[in-house]
Formats: structure tokens, C-alpha cells, sequence
């Protein structure tokens, strides 16, 4: 993942990637291969964590399934979707979060778009109970993807919005897989089943999490691809000076949120979105028709 899809800068409140290049062209190719092979567990969450060979397991093309949908309603969708698998990716490749709830563990039917946040993870942490709920979005403009992700966070945690999300969890989540045992459950503060009960009966969050962890991704065109050969230091320096200008905008923003949530800032610029949208769905295209 580190040779296709970079992760240059790593702090606290701010991570930001690129898609590799040389002479031989972008890593366009590879990373729709990795953002494949993350499609089971994405969309159908811990249980399919970590599956060798998930292209070939019998619920893949379920999961292709679920992101191809109706032809008359998948094209205004191929954007968040696709926007929400690179983030899923980047959280598991790069934070270590573990998948929760799927993306489409609220959906009602193939047609019906999940009424969630766009990811639901878990940290591992010995000291916290830590909650993942992130938000993506793919746009042709770095600040117009800001200012949206912003407007979703003033949104989202304004009237116990999460809670009432997460009234609607019925069904246990959960991993009889040994290893998950051992690397997931046992370093955390309580068991996948005890979050999931949690989660489903606490009236107030406070109960059920020490800390929210609010990853947001914006992936967006950037025309510096065009004006180098290969990854250079005078790209990197000016890709660095594109992400702190783009973060400092960010920071300027007025989030009032509670004590407990913490926000980092992702940021994914690639030479074209709509590029990777297409070749994307081909790939889908060619499982489910």
C-alpha cells in the first residue's frame, strides 16, 4: 500500500496520501486492485476482515451487488461510494481501525442507501473505548469537499445524532475467528459483544465510549500531477505547502462538538476523481452483469 498509495504526512489532526508515479505512469491500476480486495469487509464489516483471496469468496459478488444497484439510482451514488471505500482502506492500511458495522448494515434492500455514517469502526486500545465514525468526500475542488465535510460534522453531532443512529443496531457483531480473538478483542476494554449491546441500549453515548475518533476524507483532483514525470522534491514540497494551506482553511472552521470527539483531517488528491469513478465501476460492472 505505502509504494501505491503514500501516506507523506502523519500527525495527529492531519494525514494526507498521493497516488504514486513515475515514467511508467500512476498507480491508478493497483489501487483499484487493493480497494477491491476491501470491498467484502466494507461492506459487510468484521467478519470479513482479513479473507484471503476475497475476490474469490462466494459473497463477493453480493458485495458488488449492493454497490452496483439499480442502474436509474447508482449514478448519483458512485461518488460517495467509492469515496467511502478509499477511506475504509486508508483507516485499516494506515490507523489500525477495525470495521464495526458494514456500510450497509442499515440498508434496507440492494436499492436503498444506508443511513449512517459512511464508516463504523473501532480502535483497539487498552486505556479507551474508542469509536470510529468517519465521513468521506470525492470532489473536483480540495476546499468544496472542506467546506462539505464541515457542514456534516456541524450536522451529525448536533441532536444526539449518533445515538440515534446507533438505536438501530438488532443484530450481535461479532468474530469466532482466533486471531481476531487475540488481536482485536483482547487488547480493548470490552469485547465486540459488549459493544454492540452498548451501543443498542445505553440512552446517552457518554455511557458507551471514552473517546470519538472522526476521521474525514477528501479526495480531490490536483493539477500538479500534470506538471511532473515522477514523484520529485519539488513536487513533494509543493504538495506540502497545497496541504497546509488546505488544512489551515479547515482549521479556520467553527466546530463546536463535544469534549469527547476528536477530528483528523484526510486528505487524498489524485490527477483525476472521475477517472478512478469509471474504472472502478467497470470492475463492478464485470462481476455482477
Amino acid at each position: 500500500m505505502n509504494s501505491i498509495v503514500p501516506q507523506h504526512i502523519n500527525q495527529e489532526t492531519l494525514k494526507s496520501y498521493y497516488l504514486y508515479f513515475d515514467e511508467n505512469g500512476d498507480k491508478s491500476s493497483e489501487l483499484l486492485d487493493i480497494l477491491m480486495d476491501s470491498l467484502l469487509e466494507f461492506v459487510f464489516g468484521i467478519k470479513y476482515k482479513d479473507i484471503q483471496n476475497p475476490r474469490e469468496h462466494q459473497k463477493f459478488f453480493n458485495a458488488c451487488e449492493k454497490l452496483y444497484k439499480d442502474p436509474k439510482a447508482r449514478n448519483s451514488k458512485k461518488e460517495g461510494d467509492l469515496g467511502e471505500i478509499i477511506l475504509h482502506t486508508l483507516l485499516r492500511k494506515y490507523v489500525g481501525t477495525v470495521p464495526f458495522a458494514g456500510r450497509f448494515y442499515f440498508a434496507v434492500d440492494k436499492n436503498t442507501s444506508p443511513k449512517s455514517f459512511d464508516i463504523v469502526h473501532i480502535l483497539p486500545n487498552e486505556a479507551k473505548n474508542i469509536l470510529v465514525l468517519g465521513e468521506s468526500k470525492m470532489y473536483t475542488d480540495a476546499k468544496g469537499g472542506i467546506d462539505a465535510l464541515a457542514d456534516d460534522i456541524k450536522k451529525h453531532f448536533s441532536a444526539d445524532y449518533v445515538r440515534k443512529q446507533f438505536v438501530k443496531i438488532s443484530e450481535t457483531v461479532s468474530s469466532d475467528n482466533l486471531v481476531d480473538q487475540e488481536t482485536i478483542i483482547k487488547p480493548m476494554r470490552r469485547t465486540i459483544d459488549d459493544w454492540e449491546y452498548l451501543l443498542r441500549t445505553e440512552k446517552t453515548l457518554e455511557n458507551v465510549i471514552d473517546s470519538l475518533y472522526v476521521p474525514l476524507l477528501c479526495t480531490y483532483n490536483y493539477d500538479k500531477y500534470n506538471e511532473y514525470t515522477n514523484v520529485c522534491e519539488q513536487f513533494l514540497k509543493e504538495y506540502e505547502n497545497h496541504i497546509g494551506e488546505l488544512y489551515n482553511y479547515f482549521d479556520k472552521k467553527e466546530i463546536i462538538r463535544p469534549a469527547c470527539l476528536n477530528i483528523l483531517l484526510m486528505l487524498f488528491p489524485v490527477p483525476s476523481k472521475d477517472v478512478l469513478i469509471e474504472e472502478y465501476y467497470k470492475r463492478i460492472n464485470e462481476v455482477v452483469e
